[in-house]
């Protein structure tokens, strides 16, 4: 098995989701010219990345055509904002799963090595959320690691197809990003990348008092974390207390 990921560190956490539930599941990543699946994490954000993603699919469609590999499967945003359409142009693949159902990717593979799986195209709305539990294999570099505290955005600018490809904003709780990161600094890990469609808006869909400021006033006081960097902040919900906890 091979998984390519393309597009943005939220894609990366994806990825690396996908990996852990494979792996739990027997699937042995392989050197590239030894891979009988092949997976293709998507981004469709921008115009370029769609482009690299359907370059990527096509030259991998090539690869299979060659009997270099028996299955392709394209994951993520690409499928979700153009399902429909993929599964009429690119009939090379053997399975598309939208953003909100990578969770399932170990069983339906197993599906349809058994013959068992009648349909091609997994697409639904996005609300699953990984949490500390899930199985992840970390493809960063041994000292730094992504997080991801959130999916999705609610904000619905007229600009940006996010909320149509990844669903409205959702935050984790707090004591499973807590649990998250102690496991990864466990694990030597120096430096955390809180990532999200909007980290500053961490928590306020939660209903409570969680926010960005609380789950940060908790990270710091792990012993043996030395770096917390956030990505992405939106301007509006920087707050004076967030400003004076960075400083």
């Amino acid at each position: 098995m091979r998984l390519i990921s393309l597009g943005c560190p939220k894609n990366l956490v994806d990825s690396e989701v996908m990996l852990g539930l494979l792996q739990e599941k027997g699937w042995i990543p392989t050197p590239e010219d030894k891979a009988d699946v092949v997976i293709i994490n998507t981004c469709s954000f921008i115009r370029e990345a769609q482009e690299e993603s359907v370059e990527t699919i096509l030259t991998i469609a090539a690869a299979k055509e060659r009997g270099e590999c028996q299955r392709l499967v394209v994951t993520g945003c690409l499928p979700q904002r153009y399902g429909e359409e993929l599964l009429k142009e690119l009939p090379e693949v053997d399975l598309f799963l939208g953003t909100g159902e990578l969770h399932q990717i170990a069983d339906l593979l197993e599906k349809s090595a058994k013959g068992e799986l009648f349909q091609k195209q997994f697409i639904g709305p996005p609300t699953y959320l990984y949490d500390h539990r899930t199985p992840r294999i970390f493809t960063t570099t041994p000292g730094s690691v992504y997080i991801k505290i959130a999916e999705g955005c609610s904000n619905r600018c007229s600009y940006c197809v996010i909320p149509q490809i990844r669903g409205k904003f959702r935050s984790r709780m707090m004591s499973s990003v807590l649990l998250e990161v102690e496991q990864a600094v466990s694990r030597g890990v120096k430096e955390i990348n809180l990532i999200a469609q909007d980290v500053t808006a961490y928590g306020r869909d939660l209903g409570d008092s969680t926010d960005l400021v609380r789950l940060l006033q908790s990270l710091v006081r792990i012993e043996g974390l030395r770096w917390i960097r956030l990505l992405y902040t939106h301007p509006a919900h920087i707050t004076p207390d967030l400003i004076g906890l960075m400083r």
